[in-house]
């Protein structure tokens, strides 16, 4: 049995005719007034992203449901939240889908996502094969405390952090490259000190953490480089740290700082008695905290926090680990023992485009982050356990099945309608490729999939 999968999420936008009339006065550019004068567009916020794919899809359910007997698929319609955070929603629904297609025999062979796209050329469509992984590397720091008068007596943990991040920020090898395309550099989104307050003290403990997106390179090359590139840094800093020291007279009473990974860390921290209920304690405290509305990210560090403080090692050091959220990288191309001819899909929808006169531009990675990260594996289960073992949350704060991604294995696209100025005021999404150009192609598929894009 096959079945056709359409992800999606859902918004609340304004009235689109009170938008489109308040914003005849209120945004004068010509590009805008053009747009409001054609009548082609529809405005408000969240009318391109994401209501417009929930409209094109609900409509394309209804008229496959209303004459399924010449189709040659089943379609399974998935809405689901949380898209723009750290997708509890189709993370959830990976037990649903594995449910479903044990229950029924369910072979899913082609999920379609329709987050828009925005485009300069107005007869251009963007077809998305692939969708950019996303990793979050968390850094904290453990220094060695001494008074602020005597600074080289210790080693202010923000030192080694600051040093780390200049290293790994808008590092090139931290960016990834495949297809023909680039994925942004890493980039900073927290770096700050633990002290609770201000004392007259160095800092003990410092933390951090930054975006990794990546295309084909696994989260263990990642990790390596990372830690590699960081101790280089800590090595570099102790170096000028030494010198500051003998031009003071200062006795080298320190050890030189290095950097361990979380899996290091748990792993002398497992070796010491009483961690089993340090440890029992400290997921407790997670989950409490999760519940009252800490982030991800601050658990991770407090985690991180709490095992160095176990461990008594009084040396400094870094430990590097992931924060949620972490999504896979997955390019149709690179799916093995799947039911779907990628090359055939990109051939037929550039066939039907050309029909109505529009071009077609192939995207290999959908660069802004989505669902479909959750959807297929490029590679087997175990080349990602580097990531579940590194992830410096409990798993029943942050969840994640790859085996139930395994198993449904299914390759995804995006195809979605064209918009501009998403998420702003201005925001508006173009009528006929929700209305017509894009669920007629949808329907298309859902009646000639055998006959077009199948590999059997």
């Amino acid at each position: 049995m096959h079945i056709l999968l359409a992800p999606d999420s859902f918004k609340e936008s304004l009235s689109a005719k009170q938008v489109a009339e308040a914003l005849k006065t209120l945004d004068r550019r010509p590009d805008m007034q053009e747009d409001l004068a054609s009548g082609e567009w529809k405005f408000g916020r969240g009318s391109c992203d994401m209501k417009a794919a929930l409209a094109l899809q609900l409509g394309v359910l209804e008229a496959y449901a209303a004459d399924p007997s010449e189709g040659q698929v089943n379609l399974l319609y998935l809405s689901v939240g949380d898209e723009e955070s750290y997708s509890r929603g189709m993370r959830g629904a990976l037990g649903l889908l594995t449910d479903l297609q044990e229950k029924f025999d369910l072979n899913y062979v082609l999920a379609v996502d329709s987050e828009p796209f925005e485009s300069e050329v107005g007869k251009e469509k963007v077809l998305h094969i692939g969708t950019v992984g996303k990793l979050m590397p968390v850094v904290v720091a453990q220094g060695v405390l001494s008074h602020m008068k005597e600074p080289l007596k210790g080693i202010n943990a923000l030192s080694l952090l600051v040093a780390i991040a200049s290293q790994l920020d808008l590092h090139p090898d931290l960016a990834d490259q495949a297809l023909g395309e680039t994925s942004p550099l890493p980039s900073w989104s927290y770096l700050r000190d633990l002290k609770e307050q201000y004392d007259v003290s160095t800092v003990l403990y410092a933390a951090g953490y930054f975006s990794v997106l990546h295309l084909k390179k696994t989260p263990q090359e990642l990790l390596q480089r990372i830690y590699e590139l960081s101790q280089e840094a800590l090595d570099a800093f102790y170096k000028k740290y030494e010198h500051l020291q003998d031009q003071a007279g200062q006795d080298h009473m320190i050890a030189r700082p290095r950097v361990i990974t979380y899996q290091e860390l748990e792993e002398r921290c497992q070796a010491l008695e009483g961690y089993q209920d340090f440890r029992e304690a400290s997921n407790k405290k997670a989950e409490q905290d999760f519940r009252n509305g800490t982030s991800y990210q601050s658990l991770a560090i407090q985690q991180i926090q709490r095992l160095l403080e176990f461990l008594g090692d009084k040396d400094p050091m870094v430990v590097i680990g992931f924060a949620p959220p972490y999504y896979p990288s997955m390019n149709c191309r690179f799916l093995d023992n799947t039911d779907l001819n990628i090359v055939s899909l990109i051939t037929d929808y550039r066939e039907y485009l050309d029909t109505r006169g529009y071009l077609l531009k192939v995207e290999e990675y959908f660069m802004g982050i989505n669902d479909t990260s959750y959807c297929a594996l490029e590679k087997d289960v175990a080349s990602y356990q580097v990531v579940l073992d590194s992830l410096a949350t409990p798993a029943q704060v942050y969840d994640l099945d790859l085996e139930k991604i395994a198993q449904i294995q299914v390759p995804a696209v995006n195809l979605g309608p064209w918009g501009k100025e998403l998420h702003k005021r201005g925001e508006r999404v173009y009528k006929e490729d929700f209305l017509e150009t894009i669920p007629n192609y949808l329907l298309e598929l859902l009646y000639h999939f055998d006959d077009r894009l199948s590999t059997e």
